[in-house]
């Protein structure tokens, strides 16, 4: 009877080494060759490994690492934590999803220039100036549902320049869940041209609600000021409201 456990036990502990030492290269070839992902210098294994760069939707990242937690498997998920780099930013979250199908982002910490995510939004016209720090503590969506998140996204220096710049100091927004389980976020600013108060949310369906207030500041030009009026409501008070609401599959 020993005998026959010792063989077990053997045949178990071979198989998970096995598993565990699954290099990773042949894996990432497979994605690279099936998919719009380019992996390239990959080392190490399938569950501990790093790769130089990798290419998705004309963004590139370098210097990625990423390793398993095999423990979480019994809570019901499979997840990575990932480290990598992008524009010589460091990017770093836990990534993984559920066995129900919901994927989730864990302390996810990004930072990039408000211009480059002018570029990947394809924003026209505006010029966008500072540094876009984000840091979400829990994100998680399932496939054909609205997303919820917690956490902040910080814009510090901002600025925005069309005809003439204007200046927005620094931004911060603020996500967290309702209690009817919708993602809302509170907009504010301090210093700047514009005051900024207010704040959006999704709703179900795929719709959306933003409700923000712009109050121009002493050092607002009259150009400025003017330029409010093509986007807002001028309120008794001298604010602008800004409030919108339609359906996400109109601005996407």
């Amino acid at each position: 009877m020993k005998k026959k456990y010792y063989i077990l036990t053997a045949i178990f502990s071979y198989l998970a080494l096995l598993i565990i030492t699954i290099p990773a290269k042949p894996v990432t070839e497979l994605i690279s060759d099936n998919s719009p992902v380019n992996i390239q210098g990959v080392s190490g294994t399938l569950w501990n490994g790093k790769a130089y760069i990798i290419t998705a939707n004309n963004m590139q990242f370098k210097k990625t690492a990423w390793s398993f937690q095999p423990w979480k498997l019994f809570t019901g998920k499979l997840a990575i934590n990932i480290d990598s780099h992008y524009l010589k930013n460091n990017i770093s979250a836990e990534l993984g999803s559920s066995f129900t199908g919901r994927y989730f982002v864990n302390q996810l910490s990004a930072k990039i220039t408000a211009q480059e995510i002018a570029k990947l939004a394809n924003i026209p016209l505006a010029q966008l100036d500072g540094i876009i720090s984000v840091n979400i503590e829990h994100a998680q969506w399932k496939p054909g549902e609205l997303p919820l998140a917690s956490g902040e996204i910080k814009w510090d220096n901002a600025s925005v320049t069309v005809a003439e710049t204007a200046s927005l100091g620094n931004i911060s927004i603020i996500l967290s869940e309702s209690p009817q389980q919708q993602l809302q976020a509170k907009i504010i600013n301090q210093g700047g041209d514009i005051k900024i108060t207010g704040s959006a949310e999704l709703l179900p369906e795929t719709n959306y609600t933003v409700d923000i207030k712009l109050l121009p500041t002493a050092s607002a030009s009259n150009n400025i000021r003017q330029s409010l009026g093509f986007f807002a409501q001028k309120q008794p008070g001298g604010e602008y409201l800004l409030k919108k609401s339609g359906s996400l599959n109109q601005i996407m």
